[in-house]
């Protein structure tokens, strides 16, 4: 599980591994993104969460959670 604090750095790392996008859903703050590798029919979910920016940080704000199933 990798975890970034920009969904275009989120973005353009799934991009990079041949993931392209396959399907969305939003609920008012809460953003999932699907994508599907056509090679080997692996999925990856990407996700919004409002948690601490880094480990070492009382910092808030929004981390995307890229997910590999």
């Amino acid at each position: 599980m990798e975890k970034f604090t920009s969904f275009n750095k989120a973005q353009r790392y799934i991009n990079e591994l041949g993931y392209s996008f396959d399907a969305r859903d939003t609920f008012k703050e809460d953003k999932s993104y699907l994508y599907q590798n056509k090679k080997s029919k692996q999925h990856m979910f990407l996700k919004s969460n409002y948690g601490f920016l880094s480990a070492g940080s009382m910092e808030m704000g929004v981390v995307w959670t890229v997910q590999k199933f």
